[in-house]
């Protein structure tokens, strides 16, 4: 057992890993036994740490040598947040919808983005290289629609979950892997605990569920392109929606494995 308790519910621990980075920063993971939160201890017992580990990561070097696949993961989350978004204008009956671009890094997203909104790009230790039609800001703004690729994975001290609360957006729509179906073992080769690319906090299903709920969002993830939504409703945000959808599949599964027979 470890001595921390998860930040997000509270519970025992236990030790992965522990790994460096390429600046020869040391990384101990832990991960959390009721909800499988797994992320790197020191930055929660040591939040100050921050900063300093962030800044290392996010070299001048980090599109071209470290995250090589930023184009391509910006490209599939396009099409994704495009049609949310279409959605989201016909439901609300507007054509012009607020649109905040959170942890915008490149400013390759926010780029792309501008005919269909007034897109607002904000990152914490970023500037954006990638012009477009989109205002850049310097502490982020509240709008309808809240976005973020592979940021959360970058947050380990969970009062900066309090953004939602703060913008409080209709809809946060994000992306991240889960650390669900990784065996303890294959944990310290799994190529998403990446110390270079500041992954320092893996969550699970379960942990989303409850961040959710805790500021009064329902949550609701899609497999297939690891994309996750959360949508603003304090009754409906009780419900574990993945938990039931998971169950339908398992049924949906088990009935098609049988017709097969």
């Amino acid at each position: 057992m470890n001595s921390i308790s998860c930040p997000v519910c509270g519970k025992a621990t236990h030790f992965i890993t522990e790994k460096k980075d390429r600046f020869n920063a040391d990384y101990r993971y832990v991960a959390c036994k009721n909800c499988h939160f797994l992320f790197e201890e020191d930055l929660v017992l040591h939040p100050e740490n921050l900063a300093k580990k962030v800044s290392g990561v996010y070299q001048k070097d980090y599109f071209d040598t470290i995250d090589t696949g930023w184009k391509m993961r910006g490209d599939g989350f396009l099409k994704i947040i495009k049609k949310i978004i279409k959605i989201y204008q016909f439901l609300k009956i507007e054509k012009r919808i607020t649109i905040l671009d959170y942890g915008g890094g490149n400013g390759y997203l926010a780029s792309k983005l501008a005919p269909h909104g007034n897109v607002f790009y904000y990152d914490k230790y970023e500037k954006p290289s990638i012009m477009g039609e989109y205002t850049v800001l310097e502490n982020p703004i509240k709008a309808e629609i809240l976005y973020a690729v592979e940021l959360v994975e970058h947050i380990t001290d969970i009062s900066e979950w309090n953004f939602l609360k703060e913008l409080s957006p209709d809809m946060f729509v994000f992306t991240t892997c889960l650390s669900d179906n990784i065996k303890k073992e294959e944990m310290a080769s799994w190529e998403y605990l990446h110390t270079d690319g500041g992954h320092t906090a893996i969550y699970s299903c379960q942990s989303l569920y409850l961040l959710g709920e805790k500021y009064g969002f329902m949550y609701f993830f899609f497999p297939n392109i690891a994309c996750h939504i959360f949508i603003k409703n304090q009754f409906l945000s009780r419900i574990n929606f993945v938990k039931i959808e998971y169950f339908m599949y398992n049924i949906l599964r088990k009935v098609k494995n049988f017709n097969k027979k």
